[in-house]
């Protein structure tokens, strides 16, 4: 076993202690944390800007929906309109500063109090897009974001409101993740497929870790950096003194209509998301009198998980008393109902004491019985009708019936009744 010794402090610093002997400690302090119950505190996101920032970029207008989802899981999220500075970052005091497409340089005040905020005070910072401009951040970081747009030939992005493939290709789909480091497993969770929209490579040196790339055939035809087979970089991480600084190259894959499932059904905004949670693991890791950084960042992903468990559990816990009181609701109307139904049931008549259920149902059978009398006599009307003789009130004897022609006149006038002294 290699180790270092350290002369005039007469200590042995074992560069080989690693997991077998730390990872037991972290397990028990998280089994420790989850058996008393964390308590969730409020993790604020600072969204810078100014006027150095496109205005497709903020969170009132083409990171709405991405601001949206970050309060969802329980994240305070502002912005800042003015000059970056230290006495600005303590006064807001966020736990991830968000810099979205800066298309113009920072003075040097503003990158002291970043550099500060990132490698003293132990914070997370996201840059999203920016070339340039963002790379006077970066660098230092050991990520440079290059000038060249990438392309790729093979991995078209599919509109799904469209119901065809996106032409540019500029546009492309990315598979290729990195699944290797154990330090960045909260950036890749539950992210399969992301959809690229017109970003740059990024060159990383030093400490910093990679972690998603294009594919083979991914290149940037106005750039010799990124030839094909270079695969390159896309987005990029780095542990830089205290704190934690995650770069995407590309800004639009986390505008509204970019994360917009119902066109693009991609993992972006898993993807956005959980570099969140990452960079806030700065704030859950222990001090750093833990020599392995790598270790350190894997103990702030371990809170992170614990602490998301928590709000999940609060979550779950807030919604199954609201279904707890809907269903008291519902037995309470259940039983009033029954309750009216049995007072209806048990009224009855002051002075007979006869229930009005069977005052109804007597009612109703004498309607019936008087229906069926009305009905039956007229039908007995028409028949006796018909038995009826119809005559005119003459009655002739069998033979005598005889025409006016066959009688005589005063016959005839007789029969009339006329009186032949009034016919004179």
């Amino acid at each position: 076993m290699k180790t270092k010794v350290f002369k005039g402090k007469n200590k042995i610093i074992d560069k080989k202690m690693n997991y077998k002997k730390v990872l037991p400690l972290i397990l028990i302090s998280v089994l420790v944390l989850i058996s008393s119950g964390i308590c969730v505190a409020e993790t604020k996101i600072l969204f810078y800007e100014t006027n150095k920032v496109s205005r497709d970029y903020k969170i009132e207008t083409g990171y709405s929906k991405f601001k949206e989802a970050l309060e969802d899981k329980g994240y305070s999220v502002s912005r800042i309109e003015i000059p970056l500075s230290r006495e600005v970052l303590r006064s807001y005091d966020p736990d991830v500063l968000v810099i979205a497409n800066l298309n113009s340089p920072l003075d040097a005040s503003e990158l002291a109090a970043i550099f500060e905020f990132v490698m003293q005070d132990g914070k997370g910072l996201f840059i999203a897009g920016g070339t340039s401009s963002a790379n006077q951040i970066t660098i230092p970081f050991g990520m440079t974001i290059d000038t060249g747009i990438l392309e790729d030939e093979s991995s078209p992005v599919w509109d799904s409101s469209s119901g065809a493939e996106v032409a540019d290709k500029t546009n492309f789909v990315i598979h290729t993740i990195n699944r290797q480091d154990p330090s960045i497993r909260l950036l890749i969770q539950g992210v399969n497929q992301l959809a690229f929209f017109g970003g740059n490579g990024i060159s990383i040196s030093g400490d910093a870790k990679l972690v998603v790339t294009g594919d083979w055939d991914t290149y940037s035809p106005k750039s010799p950096t990124f030839p094909k087979g270079s695969k390159p970089p896309v987005a990029s991480a780095a542990l830089v003194g205290n704190g934690l600084v995650f770069l995407l190259s590309d800004a639009d894959m986390l505008t509204n209509d970019k994360i917009d499932t119902s066109r693009y059904r991609y993992d972006n905004l898993r993807f956005g998301i959980n570099i969140i949670d990452w960079l806030r693991a700065s704030k859950e890791r222990p001090p750093k009198s833990v020599e392995i950084d790598e270790l350190r960042i894997i103990v702030g992903q371990l809170m992170v998980d614990i602490d998301n468990l928590n709000r999940t559990k609060i979550a779950l816990e807030k919604t199954i008393r609201e279904r707890d009181k809907r269903i008291d609701e519902l037995t309470q109307e259940n039983s009033d109902k029954d309750e009216i139904i049995r007072m209806l049931q048990s009224q009855a008549d002051p002075v007979l004491h006869i229930n009005y259920t069977t005052w109804a149902i007597l009612l109703l059978a004498i309607a019936i019985i008087a229906l069926v009398a009305i009905m039956s006599k007229k039908a007995k009307k028409p028949e006796a009708e018909e038995e009826e003789e119809v005559g005119f009130g003459y009655e002739f004897e069998e033979g005598e019936a005889r025409t006016g022609f066959e009688m005589g006149t005063e016959e005839f006038e007789d029969l009339m009744g006329m009186d032949k002294s009034k016919k004179k």
